[in-house]
C-alpha cells in the first residue's frame, strides 16, 4: 500500500509525486511505492523489497538507506512546506527547528527520519494554532440544521486528540462534529425503528450519540457543560441498545435512587457505565464517561391506578471519571443484567478512574447543584423543601391519606417532579382525600412546581429536576 498522504497534500503530495517519478525512471512504481512508505513510516533503512527483479533491487533498496540526495527533490519539500505556511518567513520556529534548513544545501540527503520530524513539527504547530484560534461559540451545520456550540463543548476534545490526528483547520473541525453529530441521529433514528443491530454499541458510536442529544437541546436553547439527560424512550430501545454494548459495566450511583431497587424489564434496575476515551472522537466538555439508566413508567409500577402516568425514559450523563471499580455485590450485579447483557473485564486503570470519580463525588456535595449552568436533575432543594412542608399541613389539615400519597415513591430520593406530579394525580382523583383546606395546600405547591419549571422545555409530567429533556418530536 502506498503512503496515504491525504492528509498532508500541502507538504507531501507534490513531494513524493516527484520523487515516485523520479524512482519510476530507475525502478518500477512498486519499488517507489515501497521505498516511500517504508521510509516515511519508519524511518529504516529498507533491507529488503519483494519483487520479480530479486537482488539486484534488493541491493539498490538496501544502498538508499530511506535517503533522498536528489537537490531538486530537497528544494522541493523545503518550497512545499513554506508554501504551507504562506511563505519562509511565516514557518513555526518549530517548524524551521525540525526542518533545519541550513542543512538542505547541495549534496546534503533529506533522511526519512528527518521528514517525519518535519511532520510531527508541523502536526504540532497546526494543533497549536488551531487551539488559539478556536472561537467562542461555533455554528455548525447538521442534519440539515444550524447549531450553536460554545467553546467549553469542542476545546477539550481538541486539547485531548493526539497532534497527528487533530484537525488542521476550523473548518476540518466543523466537518468532523457535524459529521459525528449526523451519524449520532443516524443511531438514534434506526434504534428507535428497531434496527439497533445495525450499530455496534461502541464507545464512539455511544459519543456520536451523545453528540446528537447535545444537539437536540440546543435546539431549545438547553447547554450541558454540566447535568443530565431525560430522552423519550417508551419502549426502552435507547437503553437495550445501550445495554448490548461490549464495554458495559454496573456502577454505583446517587441518581435516581428512588429508581434502582426497581424491576425493569425482569431485572433490578441498577445504573450502568460505559468509558469513552477522550480526543476528537470523544464526549464533549471533557468528559470521559456516560451514565445512564431507566425511568420506569410510573403507570406499570401502580398496581391499583388507571394505567396513566409518566412514560419510560432514558437517563444519560456524561461525566468526568468511570467508576468500574465500586462495592456492587456480584449477586445484585447478576440480578441487574438485562437479556445478553454481561460487564466488560475490569482494567488496572479502573483503580484510578475510579478513585477520582470518588474524589469528584465528594467535590460535588458542596458545590451549588446549579453552578456554571449545571443542569442535574435532582429534585430542586427549595422545592423539596416545600413538598415536606406541605406533606406536614396535609396531616394538620386531617388529610392524612393524601399527606402519604403525596410522597410515596420517595420524590426527593430521585423521583422528581415527575412522581410529585404522579402523586398528586392520584390524590385528587380521590377527593375524600382531601379537606377543603387539604385542597388549597395542593394548589399551593401545583403552583410552586409550575414556577420552578417555568419555561424550561420538555413536558412537565417527565420532569426530574433541572436536567435537559429531550422527547419524541426532538429525536430523529
Amino acid at each position: 500500500m502506498a503512503l496515504d498522504i491525504n492528509g498532508y497534500s500541502s507538504v507531501f503530495k507534490s513531494f513524493v509525486d516527484f520523487a515516485q517519478q523520479k524512482f519510476a525512471e530507475r525502478e518500477t512504481k512498486a519499488i517507489a511505492d515501497a521505498t516511500l512508505e517504508s521510509a516515511a513510516l519508519s524511518g529504516r533503512k529498507i533491507v529488503a523489497v519483494k519483487d520479480a527483479e530479486g537482488d539486484s533491487l534488493r541491493k539498490w533498496s538496501r544502498g538508499l538507506h530511506a535517503t533522498i540526495a536528489n537537490d531538486r527533490t530537497r528544494t522541493l519539500f523545503r518550497n512545499a512546506v513554506a508554501d504551507m505556511f504562506g511563505g519562509e518567513a511565516k514557518i513555526p520556529e518549530s517548524v524551521k527547528k525540525a526542518m533545519l534548513l541550513s542543512d538542505y544545501g547541495v549534496g546534503k540527503p533529506l533522511t526519512a527520519r528527518r521528514i517525519m520530524a518535519v511532520k510531527d513539527a508541523i502536526d504540532e504547530a497546526s494543533k497549536k494554532a488551531l487551539l488559539a484560534n478556536l472561537p467562542e461559540t461555533m455554528s455548525i451545520r447538521a442534519g440539515g440544521e444550524v447549531f450553536k456550540f460554545d467553546k467549553w463543548h469542542y476545546e477539550r476534545m481538541v486539547e485531548a486528540t493526539p497532534p497527528a490526528e487533530c484537525p488542521r483547520t476550523l473548518a476540518a473541525l466543523k466537518k468532523h462534529i457535524a459529521a459525528r453529530i449526523e451519524h449520532g441521529q443516524a443511531i438514534i433514528r434506526d434504534v428507535r425503528a428497531g434496527r439497533g443491530d445495525l450499530h455496534a454499541a461502541t464507545p464512539g458510536n455511544v459519543a456520536d450519540l451523545t453528540l446528537a442529544l447535545h444537539a437536540a437541546g440546543l435546539r431549545h436553547g438547553d447547554k450541558l457543560p454540566d447535568g443530565s439527560f431525560s430522552v423519550a424512550d417508551p419502549d426502552g430501545r435507547l437503553s437495550k441498545w445501550l445495554d448490548t454494548s461490549a464495554d458495559v459495566y454496573m456502577r454505583t450511583s446517587s441518581h435516581l435512587r428512588a429508581y434502582q431497587n426497581l424491576r425493569v424489564d425482569g431485572h433490578l434496575n441498577r445504573m450502568r457505565g460505559i468509558d469513552v476515551p477522550e480526543g476528537k472522537n470523544g464526549l464533549m466538555a471533557g468528559m470521559r464517561t456516560v451514565h445512564y439508566g431507566t425511568i420506569p413508567d410510573l403507570a406499570s409500577l401502580d398496581a391499583g391506578g388507571d394505567g396513566s402516568g409518566p412514560s419510560r425514559r432514558l437517563f444519560l450523563k456524561p461525566e468526568t471519571w468511570g467508576v468500574r471499580r465500586n462495592p456492587i455485590l456480584s449477586s445484585t450485579v447478576a440480578d441487574s443484567l438485562s437479556e445478553g447483557m454481561s460487564e466488560r473485564k475490569t482494567r488496572f486503570s479502573d483503580w484510578y478512574e475510579s478513585t477520582r470519580h470518588m474524589l469528584s463525588f465528594i467535590e460535588t456535595r458542596f458545590a451549588d447543584p446549579r453552578r456554571g449552568g449545571a443542569r442535574k436533575e435532582h429534585l430542586p432543594s427549595g422545592l423539596g423543601v416545600r413538598l415536606d412542608a406541605v406533606a406536614g399541613l396535609l396531616k394538620e389539615d386531617r388529610c392524612p391519606q393524601a399527606a402519604r400519597l403525596l410522597v410515596a415513591g420517595n420524590p426527593a430520593k430521585g423521583g422528581g417532579i415527575r412522581m410529585v406530579l404522579f402523586n398528586i394525580g392520584k390524590i385528587l382523583a380521590n377527593p375524600d382525600n382531601l379537606t377543603e383546606r387539604g385542597l388549597e395546600d395542593i394548589n399551593y405547591l401545583l403552583s410552586e412546581i409550575r414556577k420552578d419549571i417555568g419555561d424550561k422545555s420538555g413536558r412537565s409530567e417527565n420532569r426530574l429536576g433541572n436536567e435537559i429533556m429531550i422527547e419524541a418530536e426532538d429525536l430523529p
